[in-house]
């Protein structure tokens, strides 16, 4: 079943590129894109790939913390939090089940609770953008459209739902009670992933932290997109680059195959088109965004340890650094 699953990823992935290249013949003499990468630009997309793994590593580690009580040192975490990309960029989800492991081994932090973590991570990160994004609209564009709706609403909507939708679940999950062992395991372990979620906006500290440093991570990336879209000749205002940002961002979530390849490009297309920007000029940033953050993250990986992983087999590191025996762990 699982070698099928994967059959049909990588067959996708091969329709999306396959409808890209068509799309791309098709309106070839319609196409007037220069591509102008000079040292400045190049300069500055690789400072703000790397300025992301500081913020959000950062960001993430202090979600980890609150979800699951256990301190986490700053460096050590950043480590981990890159290498764990690394091996993300190579095989999928196999930096998020390695640092799983890792974080139990070594810190103790349950996988529910690291469950946990990432989903309020996630679910945190699209509410604020959101709503941050429907803010900057209503400011300075209220007139923005997209498709013919008025893009502050659509946004505000967006972001209420989001933030919504895992508080009702919590709720509708403490009523729920199915008497058969496998489900009520499954719906507790589920019901905790929700309750710590939600919980843990009560402390007002705690969400200054999130949304100052979600702040920061919001302005590096409208000013990495900002530095895609002049690669393009497409010098896009602030409104439209955090309207771009906001939705794109989702394609991050829905993972139909290995990496994503084609569907993003695709769903980025579309999202330009839709904002009357153009798809070819979506889909290009989206190549762009692909090359750069896979080169980015497999040198930074190679250079702090990512490539051990291979050496030894797929076998993660002790915390003394010594590689454990089969069955150790």
């Amino acid at each position: 079943m699982k070698q099928w699953k994967t059959i049909l990823r990588w067959l996708l992935a091969i329709a999306c590129l396959t409808y890209l290249a068509k799309f791309f013949y098709d309106s070839r003499s319609d196409l007037s894109i220069a591509l102008s990468l000079n040292g400045w630009v190049l300069t500055g997309i690789v400072a703000m790939q790397l300025l992301y793994y500081l913020l959000q590593g950062e960001r993430l580690r202090i979600v980890m913390i609150k979800c699951s009580g256990r301190k986490l040192p700053a460096l050590p975490w950043l480590k981990l939090f890159i290498i764990g990309r690394f091996l993300n960029t190579i095989f999928a989800q196999a930096g998020n089940v390695s640092r799983g492991i890792i974080l139990k081994r070594d810190y103790g932090v349950s996988y529910t609770r690291y469950i946990a973590a990432n989903a309020s991570m996630a679910w945190m990160d699209t509410g604020m953008n959101f709503f941050v994004v429907a803010a900057i609209v209503l400011i300075f564009s209220p007139d923005l459209r997209i498709g013919s709706f008025a893009a502050w609403k659509v946004l505000t909507l967006a972001a209420v739902g989001t933030i919504a939708a895992p508080v009702a679940f919590e709720v509708l999950f403490r009523r729920l009670r199915f008497g058969l062992r496998p489900l009520d395991w499954l719906h507790n372990k589920s019901s905790e992933v929700l309750r710590v979620s939600v919980e843990n906006l009560a402390d007002r500290i705690y969400l200054l932290k999130i949304i100052l440093l979600g702040l920061a991570v919001f302005a590096r990336t409208i000013l990495l997109y900002h530095l895609y879209f002049l690669t393009l000749g497409l010098p896009l205002d602030f409104t439209a680059l955090a309207v771009f940002y906001a939705f794109s961002k989702l394609s991050f979530y829905v993972n139909l195959t290995p990496g994503n390849l084609g569907v993003q490009e695709i769903l980025w297309g579309a999202l330009s088109e839709w904002m009357g920007i153009g798809m070819a000029q979506g889909v290009l940033v989206s190549a762009l965004a692909r090359v750069f953050n896979t080169g980015v993250i497999l040198i930074l990986g190679a250079c702090i340890g990512g490539w051990d992983l291979f050496r030894t087999r797929g076998r993660l590191p002790a915390p003394n650094g010594d590689t454990p025996a089969p069955g150790e762990e």
